[in-house]
């Protein structure tokens, strides 16, 4: 089967904070739901659209996790009720209601070739 490259654009919304960005792209529902078995990468959070490049994907449907860890901790920081008080977001700009959101809702088809995809953080 061939393999494709994703790039993932990540709009910033603190882009002069520095920091870094976690980031998963996660193959399948049960991957999402519990980030074993998603590609990981960390990059550098630098000006105000982060490019990020996933090489040797297999076609089919992904979705990706992001959050800009400003401290670099490697953790999304979050009240004490929980909420993310760092910028984070999902591929399709999924929406959040109590939690992240599905798998379904932001899932991405992969094709064969070279795609890119945006996401916003919030």
């Amino acid at each position: 089967m061939a393999q494709s490259t994703l790039h993932v654009e990540v709009v910033l919304t603190k882009p002069d904070a520095g920091g870094q960005l976690m980031m998963l792209l996660c193959p399948s529902k049960e991957s999402y739901d519990n980030d074993k078995g998603c590609a990981p990468k960390v990059v550098k959070a630098e000006g105000r659209t982060v490019r990020v490049t996933y090489t040797d994907v297999n076609p089919g449907t992904h979705a990706v996790k992001v959050f800009h860890d400003i401290n670099s901790d490697r953790v999304l920081n979050t009240s004490w009720v929980g909420w993310p008080q760092e910028p984070y977001g999902f591929s399709n700009d999924a929406p959040v209601t109590m939690g992240p959101p599905s798998f379904k809702a932001a899932t991405v088809v992969v094709k064969e070739g070279v795609q890119t995809t945006r996401v916003n953080l919030r």
